[in-house]
């Protein structure tokens, strides 16, 4: 196989990879801004102890829709000041290895994105306090991870230092499915409420690209490259596409390669659990001095997405060897502005040939499961409130850890907003905001987002990325989060309100016994 023969191969897949990703991105993981918003008509996607304030019948594909991406990537990583009085890329000569990649950190870069579009919900009370939902929903998730050394390949492999490089634990993945959720949730005493849902899965595809091994020698005149590497596609979404030598040339996406009576054999099952504490009680039987507006503290958890899917067929490939550079075989190219992706990306794909090793048997794969702890302070007669909230999402590319900030205004049944900033780009380096409101003619709509930076570029027309637009500085992440349904029934009261009347009513009864 020839050099540009590798090169077209590697970036059909890549090209395909980020096309699925950005593509099936276009909803993503659930708004953390509002998770104490406790009129939302969607709170029981974090954690499934929470309910709404209303029953609710959901738009079809529009009851809960939400762009996003989560990364510890941040443009300033990459953007150096250089003599010129102008901006350089980590490429520029004038930047040195060093301080690129202190910037860079140990574990590298990774990214992440979630999609959750709803094409059918609704939910309705009880007895009460005991809250019933379903859910049709159609996810999407995918992420890559890109270890340090890649980032030092680019900057000072030429340097020709009898330098070795690890790419271990350079992956991509993607996988979409169909998930059947039914959650219930209901009061266990005047201080506990808990929810559970169970989830049938159907797999629609699963795409994984992982790199075990990559070591690249370097000296002035030789580049030895050692790869350990595999693909594998599960389910019938994603397909090998291979050349009569049986390499790999591509990656073919359709929904014409999904055979409907294949689906049911892609099956898993999912679990979320959640719980609600109001500590009140607690605090004053610990603290009998505490001062009753001292009390209103809530602590939350929930578990959401734990479980597997089980796909009857896979298809793998595999790319082991060792290849030896030579002389001028190997060059990475930059100007002071521009990175030259395209001459990067012929650089690292000359060194990757997979070939097919054939279907095997059926495999399964875990859930991208999420924690969420939460822990809330209401005054002003639960109006306001302040939260704090810790969430960590698990599984590839890696653990992403986030801590929350935010401030909650309820002042009428009909309105809710909520403030927040993360600590997982620096505090007060980007804000969201989340807001909920239910009109008296019978609509309920929900819009958010949980990072506006406040750092942004100048336009960056000498870049020629395309129309001259600034770009955040200290903050990659985005999001949008839109939903609207039709709300059923009357009102309830929050749970932390009906505890409240509850020892009201009891109150009343002792002082009538007295």
């Amino acid at each position: 196989m020839t050099t540009t023969q590798k090169q077209t191969t590697m970036k059909k897949i890549l090209f395909t990879i980020l096309t699925i990703f950005f593509a099936l991105n276009v909803q993503a993981q659930t708004l953390r801004t509002s998770y104490f918003m406790t009129k939302y008509h969607n709170s029981h996607q974090r954690n499934p102890a929470m309910s709404p304030a209303w029953g609710y019948l959901n738009f079809p594909g529009l009851g809960h829709m939400h762009i996003g991406l989560q990364t510890n990537m941040r443009l300033s990583d990459f953007l150096f000041p250089v003599s010129s009085g102008q901006l350089g890329t980590f490429l520029h000569p004038e930047v040195t290895a060093n301080q690129f990649l202190r910037r860079i950190g140990r574990r590298g870069e990774a990214l992440s994105l979630d999609a959750n579009l709803n094409l059918l919900g609704f939910g309705f009370y009880t007895r009460g306090h005991e809250f019933w939902s379903f859910d049709l929903n159609v996810r999407a998730q995918g992420g890559a991870n890109i270890p340090r050394d890649f980032f030092a390949v680019l900057k000072e492999a030429e340097l020709g230092m009898g330098t070795t490089y690890n790419l271990q634990n350079l992956n991509a993945s993607v996988r979409a499915y169909t998930e059947f959720a039914f959650g219930h949730a209901r009061d266990i005493n005047d201080n506990i409420r808990v929810g559970g849902k169970l989830k049938f899965l159907v797999g629609l595809g699963d795409a994984r690209f992982q790199v075990d091994n990559m070591s690249i020698h370097t000296t002035p005149d030789v580049w030895t490259v050692t790869t350990r590497a595999t693909g594998t596609t599960l389910g019938n979404f994603f397909a090998f596409e291979y050349d009569s030598l049986g390499v790999m040339t591509g990656l073919n996406t359709s929904t014409d390669n999904i055979d409907p009576n294949e689906l049911l054999r892609n099956w898993g099952l999912g679990l979320d659990m959640g719980v609600v504490w109001h500590m009140g009680d607690f605090l004053g039987s610990v603290l009998p001095m505490l001062p009753l507006s001292a009390r209103r503290f809530t602590l939350s958890a929930g578990l959401t997405d734990l479980g597997f899917i089980h796909y009857r067929t896979s298809s793998q490939v595999r790319s082991e060897g060792q290849v030896v550079f030579e002389g001028g075989d190997i060059s990475f190219e930059n100007s002071e502005f521009n990175i030259d992706l395209g001459n990067i990306s012929d650089r690292f794909t000359d060194m990757i040939e997979f070939r097919e090793t054939g279907a095997t048997s059926g495999m399964a794969r875990g859930l991208r499961t999420t924690a969420n702890i939460g822990l809330e302070y209401s005054f002003l007669d639960n109006r306001m409130s302040a939260g704090l909230l810790w969430s960590s999402h698990f599984g590839l590319p890696r653990t992403f850890n986030e801590l929350t900030l935010s401030y909650n205004l309820r002042p009428v049944s009909w309105f809710a907003l909520s403030l927040s900033s993360s600590i997982a780009n620096g505090f007060f380096r980007s804000a969201g905001w989340a807001m909920n409101l239910t009109p008296r003619w019978g609509l309920n709509f929900f819009f958010g987002m949980d990072y506006i930076p406040f750092a942004w570029t100048p336009e960056l027309d000498d870049f020629n990325w395309g129309p001259a637009f600034g770009v955040p500085i200290n903050s990659t992440n985005f999001n949008f989060n839109f939903g609207m349904s039709i709300p059923l029934g009357s009102s309830h009261d929050s749970f932390q309100s009906r505890r409240e009347r509850r020892n009201l009513e009891r109150q009343q009864q002792m002082e009538g016994l007295i």
